[in-house]
């Protein structure tokens, strides 16, 4: 079996779990998985991809079921090469999908009419370092309580929102994360039947496009891929003798 070929099987074999999962047992979250093809040691956070795709994608692999967890095996090679410097537009990306529509499904799913929802404020197309954040809060938080949305996400939002303002860009795609998933777990649907949890694969695959055209197609790292898979097997094997010598290590020597 050639490397290639045994890199490709243990990729084809690769569970996605919560937490950053064990090379040794071919269980992976997609992240530690970016990091395995990259050739980077173990890691929920290799240094190939941006820090907002990441604390995005943690929050999402972990919530979502195991079916549907798996399909985002398929985004792990473009996810690579992400950390290209963009993290402002990936941020602002997140949150105008948030208050462009995430919230407008929240209003309308507490009974806001047409007119209601398209007269919320609503953030441009473009990333705009002018365009008033804070005010937007208020307006937001306002429409909210007067439609009786939850308090978490009303809270949810104003987070993101400050987080957004002050350029903290890695909690705005956590507190992103952090409403869908609080607007998904009510529905009690499975992942396939959650609108919530489409939008976030939605937004997933568009933080990856950021840049896309840009940047050198990534290439997997099949030789350094077998080298950590076998470093982390071998690890594996080595562990009861390296307990069991230390064990007899701490039994006091025998004397006459």
């Amino acid at each position: 079996m050639t490397m290639q070929t045994e890199a490709q099987s243990y990729f084809d074999g690769v569970d996605l779990v919560t937490g950053s999962g064990e090379r040794r047992e071919g269980e992976l979250c997609v992240m530690s998985l970016v990091a395995l093809l990259a050739g980077e040691q173990h890691s929920d956070r290799p240094s190939t991809a941006c820090p907002v795709i990441t604390a995005f994608v943690i929050r999402i692999n972990d919530a979502i079921d195991h079916p549907a967890r798996q399909d985002l095996k398929d985004y792990a090679t473009r996810i690579m090469g992400t950390n290209d410097g963009r993290h402002h537009d990936r941020a602002w990306l997140l949150t105008r999908e948030c208050v462009n529509d995430v919230f407008a499904r929240m209003m309308e799913a507490k009974g806001a009419n047409g007119d209601a929802i398209a007269a919320l404020p609503r953030m441009p197309l473009n990333a705009d370092t002018s365009y008033d954040l804070k005010a937007l809060s208020s307006e937001l938080q306002a429409a909210g309580r007067y439609f009786g949305l939850a308090r978490d996400l009303l809270k949810d939002m104003r987070y993101l929102l400050r987080a957004m303002r002050e350029g903290r860009y890695e909690l705005v795609a956590s507190a992103a994360a952090v409403l869908i998933v609080d607007c998904a777990h009510p529905l009690a649907l499975n992942t396939d039947e959650n609108v919530y949890w489409d939008k976030a694969i939605e937004m997933f695959s568009r933080l990856c496009a950021v840049g896309e055209n840009d940047r050198v197609p990534a290439t997997i790292n099949n030789d350094k891929m077998m080298v950590e898979i076998n470093r982390a097997r071998a690890g594996s094997t080595m562990a009861p003798i390296l307990l069991w010598l230390f064990a007899r290590l701490q039994k006091p020597l025998k004397t006459d």
